[in-house]
């Protein structure tokens, strides 16, 4: 038996009912409107709305960032290979939120197939600017000097590796699908459940009774959290009588609701 959803089923029927709103991106479109349907709606009649954003310095320097490692292999009549990625670029183009027009995020990722498609379709055909293997391999390696973050390779990167050993040992640990309250860096690796939550000291404060695994790291609380946010933490869950603590090595705490 096969599924199919259409986006409308999606964004007006299945994400309200299990997150309680609209869509999480609406927010980042709300100079069109405060839901997905009248999003759609004033696109349609009011296309003026959208001619500042569509047209601003930060649309064209984002172009130039995506563009410019692979300008040399785009030619006209190869570029009906990036018709699929319209709708994506799209959506980063019109987003009134600036990390959906840069390169450090994911955003603009779902592109990056089309661009490699078309590249192949030029040089398949003899196209393009650059037709020198070295030249080619020169402009890459600038572009990826000139956009790279190859500097957090030995820095961002590598902050939290004096925990590793910890951390790893804390997952290790962590053998039910159970809900989960953990750091925004170490949820990636516990995504495997129904509910996981990441600490964020900004948000509404949760209820840590709703969970059965809570996984910190006091040392390197990762993002959206701080050190005293997640100190915080560990002192309400040594003192709730509902949990215990499973792991405590090296600032990396993992507390475990007893059964009832």
């Amino acid at each position: 038996m096969s599924l199919s959803l259409s986006r409308t089923q999606v964004t007006q029927v299945i994400i309200p009912q299990f997150s309680g709103a609209e869509a999480g991106a609406v927010g980042r479109y709300s100079y069109l409107g405060d839901s997905v349907l009248g999003i759609a709606k004033n696109l349609i009649l009011q296309p003026q709305l959208i001619l500042g954003k569509i047209f601003s310095l930060d649309n064209l320097g984002y172009l130039i960032l995506l563009l410019a490692p692979v300008i040399w292999g785009i030619s006209l009549r190869t570029l009906t290979s990036l018709v699929p990625g319209i709708p994506c670029l799209a959506l980063n183009i019109l987003a009134d939120y600036q990390p959906q027009k840069d390169l450090v995020h994911q955003y603009s990722l779902p592109l990056l197939p089309f661009l490699i498609l078309t590249i192949i379709s030029t040089l398949a055909a003899g196209k393009g600017w650059l037709q020198n293997k070295r030249a080619i391999i020169l402009w890459s390696l600038v572009t990826f000097l000139s956009l790279a973050k190859f500097t957090h390779f030995g820095g961002k990167y590598l902050e939290s590796v004096d925990t590793w050993q910890a951390t790893k040992q804390a997952i290790a640990q962590i053998q039910t699908r159970d809900p989960v309250y953990t750091t925004a860096q170490i949820a990636p690796h516990l995504t495997n459940r129904e509910i996981i939550y990441f600490t964020n000291e900004t948000a509404t404060p949760v209820n840590l009774n709703n969970f059965t695994y809570i996984l910190l790291n006091a040392r390197h609380p990762g993002w959206a959290s701080s050190q005293a946010f997640a100190n915080k933490l560990v002192s309400q869950l040594q003192s709730n009588p509902n949990f215990q603590a499973k792991v405590q090595n090296n600032d990396v705490y993992l507390f475990v609701k007893k059964p009832s």
